[in-house]
């Protein structure tokens, strides 16, 4: 079993993380509310609840590395179309969140977070029907809440994520040490999480992603029990970058799943 010691070690997480530091900005619209969480006594989680309509869904999304909460108003259409309203949170470090981010914090964090937005929303009269979203990095987030099944969740999106931490660490990251096996990273890998899913999920992968190839989007797919309501979205063309510039192909998939589950 690998120590958090070596995994959480600051060369392996300057490798993992690209975070970028943003102020809180003074001057919101009316539809965009701060989200300042105290996971703990130091530890100040931000990000933006960005509204559509109360009276609709919530997608609470863990987004990609090298992204912030605040770049997601640049697509509020696109998640608006959908008939939802959008959350988004920032990992550690990244964002006006507090500390430095770690692997395992991304896990340790996820659920508290969860747990505080919940309750955030039902404190400001939002409809109680609550999506997730993980985005790249952000599936290890999504992973850890819906491994834990909250009565509250109504479903899981995976958008361009990964199911093995160890594909993740040696392919992408090139990053290798004691403990760099698939045994050694399971305890901290979505896939061992995955297999305890029991609310619907939906996976969305682009064919032509070459940072985290849309074999990974398959295994999360392969991952979710038998008995649990599941669709795989292959998107064809679209990588990771670009993969929200195929629209149609995007949103629909989301619109149907969000009005079955909500």
């Amino acid at each position: 079993m690998v120590k958090k010691s070596f995994i959480d070690n600051p060369a392996v997480s300057n490798i993992v993380f690209y975070p970028r530091k943003v102020p809180i900005p003074a001057n919101l619209g009316p539809n965009i509310k701060i989200l300042k969480f105290e996971i703990n006594k130091d530890l100040i989680i931000g990000g933006f609840f960005y509204l559509n309509n109360a009276t609709f869904p919530t997608i609470l999304l863990f987004h990609g590395n090298g992204e912030i909460a605040a770049d997601y108003q640049y697509f509020l259409d696109f998640f608006f179309d959908c008939g939802v309203n959008l959350a988004v949170v920032d990992f550690r470090g990244y964002g006006f969140s507090t500390g430095k981010p770690i692997y395992s914090s991304l896990i340790s964090d996820a659920l508290p977070i969860y747990n505080k937005f919940y309750e955030w929303i039902n404190e400001n009269g939002i409809e109680d029907s609550l999506f997730l979203l993980g985005r790249s990095l952000g599936s290890v987030c999504a992973s850890e809440i819906g491994a834990n099944n909250p009565h509250s969740l109504k479903g899981t999106i995976f958008e361009s994520g990964f199911a093995s931490t160890y594909n993740m660490m040696t392919r992408l990251f090139r990053v290798s040490g004691p403990g760099i096996t698939p045994e050694g990273l399971k305890e901290f890998s979505n896939d061992t999480r995955i297999i305890r899913f029991k609310k619907p999920v939906l996976v969305i992968h682009g064919t032509q992603d070459w940072i985290i190839p849309f074999d990974e989007g398959k295994l999360i797919y392969e991952c979710i029990p038998e008995d649990v309501d599941k669709k795989l979205v292959l998107i064809e063309g679209a990588g990771h970058n670009n993969i929200f510039s195929f629209r149609e192909e995007y949103t629909t998939p989301l619109k149907e799943f969000i009005q079955k589950h909500k």
